[in-house]
């Protein structure tokens, strides 16, 4: 299916933003909301991601838009972090909206950062009825520690030249086994009440996100690197805390797809194929009432 790319500019609390969206001739009634992970990005995306993931699904029928948040890429005001993208994501929303007037539901993409953003944000936009999210960010020392632990040095013991290291005093084990230590006293001691706790935007952005993911009643597709230890400290998350998986089981629907050999950003062109396929796959299976 042919579908037209235009290019917009919108406002968001008195910045402009730029985008670009793909409008297939026939667009479905679901569109995808692209979101920038952050670091020294654009709306292309890492590798291009975002760009080739648009057009692949325009041809089915499923408008994309891309855009930048305030401070990134092409778009003005300065880049408050990924915890600070509501009004962003409203602004884009609703310019979206105005592009396809097709469009009844959007669904969010984003990898890292972005991911984590979709889950603080989607249940408070009501548009939103679908996630996509790669790798979702959850970094915290004790997280990395646990899983320095059991990923990377569970395997190193065995091998002589990390022994090695550590007998040469070429490697100083212990701040690893100090944020070790930290983490379990964090599980055995009850966390103290912050200041502001009632206040959703003042919580720390990890319990920000289990408690959107609570809140959230659309669909949800994961997409895992097998090689990226930030995946992987997700997975120790969610593993170590009833809560969050007592939030997993709010959405209609988690599906999960695991891709073995790739790193955090799905770089190499084999991984950003597989992971858009399978996204294009989740999309033409969806609820049609």
């Amino acid at each position: 299916m042919l579908s037209e790319e235009i290019p917009i500019a919108f406002d968001c609390q008195g910045e402009q933003l730029v985008g670009i969206v793909h409008r297939p001739e026939a667009p479905r009634r679901q569109g995808v909301l692209a979101i920038v992970a952050g670091g020294p990005q654009y709306r292309g995306g890492c590798c291009r991601q975002l760009l080739v993931m648009a057009r692949t699904f325009a041809t089915d029928g499923t408008p994309v838009m891309r855009f930048d948040y305030r401070g990134m890429g092409d778009s003005e005001g300065v880049f408050k972090g990924f915890e600070s993208t509501h009004a962003d994501l409203l602004a884009a929303i609703e310019i979206f909206k105005h592009q396809v007037p097709e469009l009844e539901e959007v669904i969010l993409w984003g990898g890292c950062d972005a991911a984590s953003a979709s889950l603080i944000n989607a249940w408070r936009l009501p548009e939103v009825s679908g996630l996509i999210l790669g790798n979702p960010w959850v970094h915290s020392e004790q997280t990395e520690a646990r899983v320095a632990i059991k990923h990377h040095y569970s395997k190193r013991i065995y091998e002589w030249s990390f022994w090695r290291k550590v007998l040469t005093l070429q490697y100083n084990p212990l701040p690893v086994a100090g944020g070790m230590l930290k983490s379990l006293l964090r599980k055995r001691a009850p966390a103290p009440a912050s200041a502001g706790a009632t206040d959703f935007d003042a919580r720390p952005f990890q319990e920000k996100m289990r408690e959107g993911l609570s809140h959230f009643k659309g669909r949800i597709l994961l997409l895992m690197s097998g090689r990226s230890l930030l995946s992987k400290e997700f997975d120790e998350l969610v593993a170590s805390d009833t809560r969050w998986q007592t939030a997993l089981k709010a959405p209609a629907d988690v599906a999960r797809h695991d891709v073995a050999e790739a790193d955090q950003a799905f770089s190499t062109i084999a991984a950003r194929d597989e992971i858009i396929a399978t996204a294009r796959q989740w999309l033409a299976q969806w609820p049609t009432h």
